[in-house]
Formats: C-alpha cells, sequence, structure tokens
C-alpha cells in the first residue's frame, strides 16, 4: 500500500470527515482533499513531473502542504518538505541552508503559496507553482506508485549535523503508521490536534497517521502556539481532540502560561506524545500535578522515542500506564556509563523511560551490553529508512541496524535516553553529559525560559544562557549562580559561563536547542 491508497481508503469510508487549518482559515472534508490531490498530480504532470522526480513542499501548516505530498504520492514523485523561515532576521541563513536542501534532493518542481514567492524567488532549480492553481487542473489519469518506491524526503532537523536526506518510501511510511496506531489503539472516536510544523516529521507523519484513521484533523501553526500557549490550549480542548504530540518544551510552554485558576476540562485528551528531544522529569511531573486537577490523566502522558531515519517513532511506553522514570548516580553515568539507581537528591540524575519497540520494531544497545549499561541505541524494523540521499550505505550496521547516535540503556525492556554521542563533553579524560549542566544551568532565576546549552571549547566547559538581565550586578549574580551551583553539584571547576540574548542559542526547525552550532558561534566570537 502507497500514502494515496490508504488515504483514499479513509476517504471512502468517511468522505465528509474534516482537516481544519485555524491559522490559514481551512476547512475541507477528506472527499475535498481527495480530489483536489488529484487534481494538483495532474498539473504536476501537465507541467512535466514524472515519476522519481523530487517535488519540493514550501507551505504554511495548510490544505496545500498535504495536497502536495499526496500529489507526490499519485504521481509517483518524492515529496520534499522545506523548513519554513524562522524569522527576517536570518533569512540570508535560511536561503543559503534551503538552496542546499533544493540542490541535494535535485528538485525539479516545487509547490507553495502566495505568500512565499518572497522566498522561492530567491532560491533556484525547480520550476515554482502555486498550490491553488494546481489544485483546479483539470483531473487526468496518474502513474501511482509502488510500496518501495520513495514517498518522502525528510531531510533532519540538524540538531549535531548538517541536514542529511532521510529517504523513506511508502512502505516505510505506512508501517509507522500502522506500528502508532496499534501501539495507541486508534479508533473513530480519536480526533487529532497538533501545532507542530508539517515539515517536521512529528508533524507531518502524526498527522498522516491520523487522515489513515480517517478522525478529524485540526492543525494550527506553530506561531499560535508559541504566542500565546494558554490560547491555544483552550482552542485544542474546544476541539475534543483526544490525540496531540509536542517536544519537551511544549509541556514547559503551557505550564509557564496557563494560569493556575484557569477552569478547564482535559479528560478527553487521550495521548499526548512527548518527544523529539530530551523529557525532563520535571518537566512531566510539574505537568500531571498541575493539570491533573483539571482531568488530564497521568496515563495520558506518552514519552516516545524516535528520529526521521525510522520515519518518526521507535518506542512507546504501554496503553494507560503512567510515565515510568528513575534517578541514577549522575558521576557513575558519566565516568562509567553504568546507570545505577539512587534516591533522588542532589548527585542523583533523572532520566523518564520511553516504552519499548512498537510493533513492528526493535531495539537494542550496541554491543549487547547489560541492563543499565550505557551504549549506542540501535534501531531495525519496516518503518526504517534504506539510507541517505546521496549516501546508500548509511548508517548501518554489520547486520543492518540503524545506528542512531544516541546513547541510552535498557532496563527491564525500557528504553532510557542518556544523550547524543557527538554532544558527550570529554575534559580532561572525564565524561560529562551536557544534559546534566544543563538540567542545573537552566533554572537559575534570570536564565531566559531555561534556555542554555553545553559544550567544550578547548578543554573548558561552556555553559551559553539566554538572558534578558541588562543591569551589570543583575548579570554578574546570575554568571556566579550558575558557576557556582555547576560547581557544587557536578563538582566542575573551571567553567566558562557566556551570558547571551534571548533568542541567540540557534534552534533547529523543530525547536531543539543546537549545543554546536552555538559553540561554533561562540569559538568565532572568542577568535575575533
Amino acid at each position: 500500500m502507497t500514502i494515496p491508497d490508504r488515504f483514499d481508503a479513509a476517504a471512502a469510508r468517511n468522505p465528509g470527515q474534516i482537516v481544519s487549518f485555524p491559522g490559514e482559515g481551512e476547512r475541507l472534508t477528506y472527499a475535498e482533499l481527495q480530489e483536489s490531490s488529484k487534481r494538483m498530480a495532474a498539473g504536476l504532470a501537465a507541467a512535466g513531473a514524472r515519476p522519481g522526480d523530487a517535488i519540493g513542499v514550501l507551505s504554511p501548516n495548510s490544505a496545500a502542504f498535504l495536497q502536495a505530498v499526496l500529489a507526490a504520492g499519485r504521481l509517483g514523485a518524492a515529496a520534499c518538505p522545506l523548513p519554513l523561515p524562522m524569522g527576517m532576521r536570518d533569512l540570508e541563513g535560511y536561503l543559503r541552508r534551503t538552496q542546499a536542501i533544493v540542490d541535494g534532493a535535485r528538485l525539479t518542481h516545487l509547490v507553495t503559496v502566495p505568500k512565499l514567492r518572497p522566498v522561492t524567488d530567491n532560491l533556484t532549480g525547480p520550476r515554482v507553482f502555486d498550490a491553488a492553481t494546481l489544485a483546479k487542473h483539470e483531473q487526468a489519469p496518474l502513474p501511482g506508485a509502488r510500496p518501495g518506491q520513495t514517498a518522502v524526503l525528510q531531510f533532519t532537523s540538524g540538531s549535531t549535523a548538517a541536514p542529511k536526506g532521510v529517504v523513506l518510501a511508502h512502505a516505510n511510511v505506512v508501517s509507522c503508521a500502522d506500528s502508532i496506531t496499534e501501539a495507541i489503539k486508534i479508533t473513530g472516536a480519536d480526533a487529532w490536534g497538533s501545532w507542530l510544523p508539517l515539515f517536521h516529521d512529528m508533524g507531518l507523519f502524526g498527522t498522516i497517521t491520523g487522515l489513515f484513521n480517517g478522525i478529524a484533523i485540526t492543525v494550527w501553526s506553530p506561531v499560535t502556539f508559541v504566542k500565546s500557549p494558554a490560547a491555544w490550549l483552550t482552542e485544542f480542548l474546544a476541539t475534543g481532540a483526544t490525540i496531540c504530540a509536542m517536544p519537551n518544551f511544549g509541556y514547559d510552554y503551557l505550564l509557564a502560561a496557563v494560569p493556575e485558576d484557569r477552569e478547564l476540562d482535559m479528560s478527553h485528551w487521550r495521548v499526548a506524545f512527548n518527544g523529539a528531544e530530551a523529557i525532563s522529569v520535571r518537566s512531566v511531573r510539574a505537568f500531571l500535578e498541575r493539570f491533573e486537577r483539571a482531568g488530564f490523566r497521568p496515563e495520558a502522558m506518552t514519552p516516545a522515542y524516535g528520529m526521521a531515519e525510522a520515519t518518526l517513532v521507535a518506542t512507546l511506553p504501554p496503553l494507560e500506564q503512567a510515565p515510568v522514570s528513575e534517578f541514577v548516580d549522575r558521576a557513575l553515568l558519566a565516568g562509567t556509563g553504568k546507570a545505577v539507581p539512587v534516591d533522588e537528591g542532589p548527585n542523583a540524575r533523572g532520566v523518564v523511560g520511553l516504552g519499548s519497540a512498537v510493533p513492528g520494531m526493535r531495539v537494542r544497545i550496541a554491543g549487547g551490553v547489560p541492563d543499565g549499561e550505557v551504549g549506542e541505541i540501535e534501531v531495525t524494523g519496516a518503518a526504517v529508512t534504506s539510507g541517505y540521499l546521496g549516501r546508500p550505505d548509511g548508517p548501518f550496521t554489520g547486520d543492518g541496524w540503524l545506528r542512531t547516535g544516541d546513547l541510552g540503556y535498557l532496563r527491564e525492556g525500557e528504553l532510557f535516553f542518556t544523550g547524543r554521542v557527538k554532544e558527550m563533553i570529554t575534559v580532561r579524560g572525564e565524561n560529562v553529559y551536557p544534559l546534566d549542566v544543563e538540567a542545573i544551568a537552566q533554572l537559575v532565576p534570570g536564565v531566559y525560559k531555561g534556555r542554555c546549552v553545553a559544550f567544550v571549547d578547548d578543554e573548558r566547559i561552556v555553559v551559553c544562557a539566554e538572558t534578558v538581565l541588562r543591569d551589570p550586578a543583575e548579570r554578574r549574580r546570575l554568571h556566579d549562580d550558575i558557576a557556582a551551583r555547576c560547581s557544587v553539584e557536578l563538582g566542575l571547576s573551571g567553567l566558562v559561563v557566556d551570558l547571551v540574548p534571548a533568542r541567540t542559542i540557534p534552534r533547529t526547525t523543530s525547536g531543539k536547542l543546537q549545543r554546536l552550532a552555538m559553540r561554533e558561534r561562540y569559538k568565532t566570537r572568542e577568535s575575533a
């Protein structure tokens, strides 16, 4: 089965089901989405698009995005989602990075909307088409696709390296959606609601999973959420949506923005996926404590582990299980790679359990180490990519498992994530997890929204922390507090604290803070 095949089957069952995009004021039925995507495919074919081509999709969270993904599949072409600019301050850098994706994917055609023409006018290579115009083209016979053909070229978020084009076949996407459907037992009574960008894997494939199940879909703009998380939550709950996904920082935003006395009914929120970045025990605990009285069930919080290379999800906890977490000796974890359980305290690190492999997937720790020993996480299964664009060998082991670049350990089948291989800090022969340093620094009053990153530079551990403080005395206090707390709790001496303005630390298109990119910025400033 292909993406269009599965969607068409859902549209046949529920032609009147609604897909809404409040940010764009759009609302269409499954039948309308089906017909418009066929028209768009015919328009692209008339413009010369052929099976095997790569078609760029540059669109906000709107009907145009889903139409283009389905249209590409109907042609036997691959859809290549392009990130949206995060603002005008770094437009030159955005265009440079996006042009690299356009060139690397060898896009032949690009589907967009009028308000993004200022961007596409500065990109070279593909022929650019307006989505609304294409969607009015006369229908025509279409070549279709095979399950093994490439459906999506999903470029990674680039949190630790330059974005890479993950090659995902129709069979990969369908398998992933089936795994999620089975794991959380989606039924016709469910509804999907999300503010995640559709160009990101969690936003796109979560939405596609909803479409395959024929349920109501509401997709907001990420800007709607960021500008007012409290207002978004009110809208989300009003739709009756039962399933949503967001990174850990999204739950922190809700905690910070929603007044304590706000009357809410969250009892129908059945699954709240938490993934795409490290999950904080503190965040999960605080969210559950705050919103349980509003009817949010602890069992709804669903920590997940996944990556674009596995289409989306690799592990999930059992349905109806409250989040699992444990505290381990922080020094032993970093120094010996052993996760030794201890009581909660200043020398302990909290780690959230991410469940076990979803149906159709398997997970292991490299080397077959015993429970509680850290190693690289490896996965295999029907949703796993065949490789990166231009690199068909891919990051695979000799026996075909995907090397994720993530560190973690297993405990009685439960996966625990501890960090990224490339981001591990080693100073004077000792290992330090940046997550440990950041967890301490981000709680110091004065750090803007807890945004900070840690990395090593010339045998020194550097903490870059965002702040809006301007008074020299207050900045000195913040500087000294961060250094002192890291010294006391982690035994780190000679720590360099770099206070930077708010919104300085680069983020990926999915919102992850980029430690290695910030390190390069820091090194450039130091050498200037």
